[in-house]
Order: C-alpha cells, then sequence, then structure tokens
C-alpha cells in the first residue's frame, strides 16, 4: 500500500480579502486538475479536492454569502465584490488553488477532469451589438462573453493567432494569477460591449477589472472616460496613469470564441510584488 502524504494547512482568499480559508492538502502540491468544460476554459481554475470538506475551514467570512452560478450539476463559487474564484463544486468540493497565498500556479504540472461530456451542452450567446468602429486593415471582428450570457463582446483586430505581433501579457500580480486573466491591448473603438458589469479596483484606483455579476467571468480592464476636468482633479498618482491608458480597453482573450489561445506569442510578465501598492495576503 502506497504511504499517504502528510497534510499541512495552505491558507486561501479573495483578493478583497472578504473571504479567507485554509485546507488541508498534501505537503506537496506539484500537480492540480485542470477541467475542460465550457466554464472553466473561462476561468482557467486549476483545483485541488480536500480528502473532507470539513478539511475547508473559513478564516473570514461566511460561506453562505458567495456567489454561486450553476450549470448542469456543477456549482461555481466565487467572491460577489472582487470575482474571485474560489470553489468548484459537484458531488465533491475543488478548491482553485490559484487563490492559494505565496503558491507559484504557473510551476504546476496539470491533469484532466472531463467536465465536458457531463450535459448540459453550452452554446456561446450571440452578440448583437454593433461593431466597433475602428478602422483597421484586415481586421476581423472576434465575439464572445461571458458564460451567462448576460455580457457579451465584439473585438475588432488584426488575426489573433501565431502571427500576432502586438503586446499579449499573463502576469502573476496578486489579481492577475487569481483571475487568470490572458490579456490583450485594444484601444476603446476597437471593443464594444453589451451588458452591465460589476467593477473591482484597488492600488491606484483606475482599472477597474470588470466581471460578471451572475457567473463571474472576468471581462476586461477598464477605464472611466475621464474629461480634461476630471483628470485635473484626481489626486498626483492617479492622474498621469489616467492620462497614459485612458484610450485602453484590456481585454481578457479567455472570453472570446474562436480563438485558439494554445498558438498565441503570450509573454509571462512578473507583475507579483510590484504595483503601486504591493498586495499583502490576509
Amino acid at each position: 500500500m502506497a504511504e499517504q502524504q502528510s497534510l499541512k494547512n495552505y491558507r486561501a482568499n479573495c483578493h478583497c480579502a472578504a473571504f479567507v480559508y485554509e485546507v488541508a492538502l498534501p505537503e506537496t502540491i506539484d500537480t492540480g486538475l485542470k477541467c475542460n468544460c465550457s466554464y472553466c476554459y473561462k476561468r482557467d481554475g486549476i483545483y485541488q479536492c480536500p480528502q473532507s470538506n470539513d478539511d475547508i475551514k473559513f478564516v473570514k467570512g461566511d460561506p453562505t454569502t458567495l456567489s454561486s452560478y450553476s450549470f448542469g450539476d456543477t456549482k461555481h463559487q466565487f467572491c460577489p465584490n472582487c470575482g474571485t474564484y474560489l470553489f468548484r463544486v459537484d458531488s465533491k468540493i475543488y478548491v482553485n488553488v490559484r487563490a492559494f497565498q505565496n503558491f507559484n500556479v504557473w510551476d504546476m504540472k496539470t491533469q484532466p477532469l472531463d467536465g465536458l461530456s457531463s450535459p448540459p451542452t453550452w452554446h456561446p450567446t450571440q452578440f448583437t451589438g454593433r461593431d466597433p468602429p475602428a478602422e483597421i486593415e484586415n481586421a476581423k471582428v472576434y465575439t464572445g462573453g461571458c458564460h451567462c450570457g448576460a455580457i457579451t463582446i465584439a473585438l475588432k483586430s488584426k488575426p489573433i493567432d501565431s502571427t500576432y505581433d502586438e503586446k499579449l501579457l499573463e502576469c502573476d500580480c496578486s489579481i492577475c494569477i487569481r483571475n487568470a486573466y490572458l490579456w490583450i491591448y485594444p484601444s476603446k473603438s476597437q471593443v464594444t460591449i453589451v451588458g452591465d458589469s460589476r467593477y473591482y479596483s484597488f492600488g491606484r484606483g483606475v482599472w477597474k477589472k470588470a466581471f460578471c455579476g451572475t457567473c463571474g467571468v472576468p471581462i476586461k480592464n477598464h477605464v472611466d472616460d475621464y474629461t480634461p476636468e476630471q483628470i485635473a482633479e484626481l489626486p498626483e498618482h492617479q492622474r498621469q496613469w489616467a492620462v497614459v491608458h485612458l484610450d485602453w480597453s484590456p481585454i481578457n482573450l479567455r472570453v472570446l470564441d474562436r480563438v485558439n489561445l494554445g498558438e498565441l506569442p503570450m509573454k509571462r510578465v512578473k507583475g507579483s510584488g510590484g504595483g503601486y501598492t504591493p498586495y499583502v495576503n490576509p
């Protein structure tokens, strides 16, 4: 009989720290489960399954107040304030290790978890808004959205494939690693969004992380359309940042349909430990 590995407590939290918990798992974790269902594709959760539900102990926050989104027999639980995806629940509870503190997700290997074969079949919601007005030579219009269909998006861009030669980033900062963003950086005129997002901001407060309040899927980075008068009234630490990024509309590539993420020339950047206000784990 194989020797059972000793357990240790891992501490995890949503980004805004409304929910903090500890979970007992094997002392060494180098492999996580990755589900192939339509929801987990947009969230890129990496999971561990504790031996017992009692191995999950909340330190802060009432787990019954987590937002919950169900598709088929699977429930997905996330923070209603910041959108951090914490748990995948079917007959078992799976914890999303992206929310773990001081944990290197990028070094993990993954094993498949088959959720795609479980009914029902998911179909993306059709985008019914106007095409983005930007004029781009040889452009394509990519559409997509959140999982529940409350938010749809159109992005006009040159082909987003292996030939794409502008910035495509994956960051390991405290919010990006939790939400599994894959960033592309179009201008505002390249993007049309239909539906209302929920927003979460921190640090300088200029970037606002937009996510669906119903299903929790992270959509984009939002910068308000500040007038010159509003920019002049901003605190100094926000003013220059707002000016530089005023026309930006960064999009999470995971929400776009018919984009082969595996062929994209993504660049990984080390955002952890940096930022205007360094993140402190609760």
